[in-house]
């Protein structure tokens, strides 16, 4: 069965655990969602497995295919259960781990999704519900993309589509009823901050955004001969999207 690779922390965070009491987790066998490293978006783009003790001495194996090979592993400590592998499509290769708080409520999980033996999403939860889902999305293995969530809808994504570790979009979802549409904004300059100018809203046509005029034919009634057709500056929102921005990025997911 493949194994995750165990990613330590990195010393600025072992160094910060031991400053202040404030962020000792960090330095745990509990990872904390990657943060903002610097005012320019810096961010840790690692993936760190968290450790679940499938081969221990207390975790109870279940066989669901009849094939000899574990499909589900239940990781208990103390009589409850801290973490569970499971194999979702029972192909002998591990499709996720999930982790448990304290009262049995799902507040980790760790997901492969193109079969390669390594995460490509760790999402956290509170209270049993998502908050945050970190993306690994160009087969890098390093996070690229941090989607937030409000209740049940993804509310907003910081992504470094050029993978040097800063943040360089920011998606707005700005439809409750259409996941697709968001105004997205870039930073072109390189400062680590989204460019004003850069705004574009993805789904600007299907609620009634102007669009540019185009200018007469050369002879018409409104264009005197011998002059230049008059031209009509583009909307913000007839803008092409930047590059990586008009889609979203890809979803690994498996059957």
């Amino acid at each position: 069965m493949t194994r995750f690779p165990l990613t330590w922390p990195s010393p600025r965070c072992l160094l910060v655990a031991l400053m202040t009491a404030a962020v000792a987790s960090c330095a745990s066998s509990t990872p904390a969602p990657s943060s903002a490293k610097s005012s320019t978006g810096e961010r840790d783009t690692a993936i760190v497995h968290e450790p679940c003790e499938k081969d221990s001495a207390s975790a109870q194996k279940v066989d669901v295919n009849g094939d000899r090979m574990p499909d589900i592993i239940h990781v208990k400590k103390d009589g409850r259960e801290v973490c569970r592998v499971v194999d979702l499509n029972l192909d002998g290769s591990i499709d996720a781990f999930i982790y448990y708080d304290g009262n049995g409520v799902e507040r980790r999980r760790e997901s492969d999704f193109d079969r390669d033996g390594r995460a490509d999403e760790i999402a956290h939860y509170e209270r049993g519900a998502v908050v945050l889902k970190e993306r690994e999305t160009n087969f890098d293995d390093k996070l690229d993309t941090w989607d937030y969530y409000e209740g049940p809808r993804l509310a907003r994504r910081e992504r470094d589509s050029d993978g040097d570790g800063i943040i360089d979009q920011w998606w707005q979802f700005n439809n409750p009823n259409d996941p697709r549409c968001a105004v997205v904004s870039t930073d072109q300059n390189t400062d680590g901050k989204p460019d004003p100018n850069s705004v574009v809203d993805l789904c600007a046509e299907s609620y009634g955004a102007p669009k540019a005029i185009p200018p007469p034919p050369p002879g018409s009634a409104s264009t005197p001969a011998g002059a230049a057709p008059a031209t009509s500056a583009a909307p913000a929102s007839s803008a092409p999207a930047p590059a990586n921005a008009a889609s979203q990025p890809a979803d690994k997911k498996g059957p």
